[in-house]
């Protein structure tokens, strides 16, 4: 049979060569832009058609996703109403590997005679004397020595090493305005991420507990455990004190230690104490604390007092 994973490490090492050496050609033209992206007060707009188009809409993409105001343009549909689009304090990326792209230059000049020649542009392209990187007010040059595919004319070394670039900036971006986890928070309040960073321990948690006493016998303690989503019940003290907690996980490790299961009760699986977190604290801090205790659930507590259960499938799911 043949196989193809060679041809694929041959593609591999193909773009990371091309990679490596648009890495090390960089130069402080790309601090330039850089710093006009970090001084515009309008948005960031990303033009480009075909391949290319694909990857400057990733990247414009990656920068509202980081709360810089971006957006793309397809070359192609400019004509038609898109160039109403852009202002005068945009900063404009025009994405051309060739920077000779009829689409891309027909746009470019025309927001030229618009704006008077006053539109800050960038030019991201392989072509350093070509008419894009020559009449742009940033050349940005990203020049691969050969595309990967057999024909070495598809857009593969440099689309990826476009979009590696557009990465680059990106975090050279949320370095400079010291771009933090919580920030990323606000700009993706759905999903997971939004559930994990932003919301806090007492929207999530289950307020119906289980709880067992010290001397409940194991078979009510797995019938009440089996009641409940949470996969444990805590126990409490003829004091009405909580004292401990049975997970699942307890009783199939012990089962085979403890003599005369029948009889047994929930003293001989429980963990005595437990692991707490306050309801207020957010969801990625009772993550973590799962993971540094290698347990998948904690009590949830609020003035001293517990208030409910909450799992890691609580916080990480959707």
């Amino acid at each position: 049979m043949k196989t193809y994973y060679n041809d694929a490490k041959e593609t591999f090492n193909t773009e990371i060569t091309a990679l490596e050496k648009v890495r090390d050609e960089l130069d402080e033209s790309f601090d330039q832009v850089v710093d006009a992206v970090l001084a515009t007060s309008g948005r960031l707009i990303f033009i480009a058609i075909g391949k290319s188009g694909i990857i400057a809409e990733k990247i414009a993409a990656s920068f509202s996703s980081i709360g810089v105001a971006s957006f793309f343009i397809d070359a192609g549909n400019a004509f038609h109403g898109d160039l109403g689009r852009v202002s005068a304090d945009d900063l404009v990326f025009f994405v051309s590997n060739s920077g000779e792209t009829q689409e891309v230059l027909q746009t470019f000049f025309a927001l030229r005679q618009i704006f008077d020649d006053e539109l800050k542009t960038v030019a991201m392209t392989g072509a350093p004397e070509s008419t894009l990187a020559q009449n742009s007010s940033y050349p940005l040059i990203v020049d691969v020595a050969v595309e990967a595919d057999t024909t070495k004319l598809a857009p593969t070394s440099s689309t990826t090493a476009t979009l590696v670039v557009g990465d680059a900036l990106l975090i050279a971006v949320q370095k400079a305005n010291e771009f933090t986890r919580d920030d990323f928070a606000l700009y993706h309040p759905g999903g997971s991420i939004g559930k994990l960073l932003l919301q806090r321990v007492k929207n999530v948690m289950h307020t119906k507990i289980p709880y067992v006493r010290i001397h409940t016998p194991i078979n009510d303690v797995i019938y009440r455990i089996s009641d409940f989503s949470v996969g444990m019940t805590l126990v409490k003290d003829d004091d009405d004190n909580v004292v401990g907690i049975v997970t699942d996980g307890d009783i199939r490790k012990k089962m085979l230690q403890v003599p005369m299961v029948k009889k047994s009760t929930a003293a001989d699986y429980m963990t005595e104490g437990f692991v707490s977190i306050d309801a207020n604290k957010r969801n990625s801090a009772a993550w973590k604390k799962m993971a540094s205790h290698n347990i998948s659930n904690l009590v949830v507590e609020e003035a001293g007092e517990v208030v409910g259960i909450i799992t890691i499938h609580d916080v990480l799911d959707e």
